[in-house]
């Protein structure tokens, strides 16, 4: 899988990423897209300390459950660029 493309569940707080995948059945795809989670959608998250992450989409706060975090499949906005420092 491309390198850029993770789940959800290891986006870090402040970490932003677009919907590339979900990986569950009709229900969990329905469930989710009920609260506007759906490919193409952009993502970030506001809290992922244990328990439930707290992401905020088109403007809503989110609490997603861990096991469902771990089937969606996001192109992460942030990868590939490092810091640099001036010296």
């Amino acid at each position: 899988m491309d390198r850029e493309i993770t789940t959800l569940i290891s986006l870090k707080e402040g970490e932003e990423g677009i919907v590339h995948l979900i990986s569950g059945g009709r229900g969990l795809i329905g469930r989710l897209a009920s609260m506007g989670i759906t490919s193409g959608m952009k993502i970030k998250v506001l809290r992922n300390i244990g328990g439930p992450l707290i992401i905020t989409t088109n403007g809503t706060r989110i609490a997603i459950g861990r096991g469902q975090a771990q089937k969606i499949f996001i192109r992460h906005l942030n990868a590939g660029r490092e810091k640099t420092e001036i010296a």
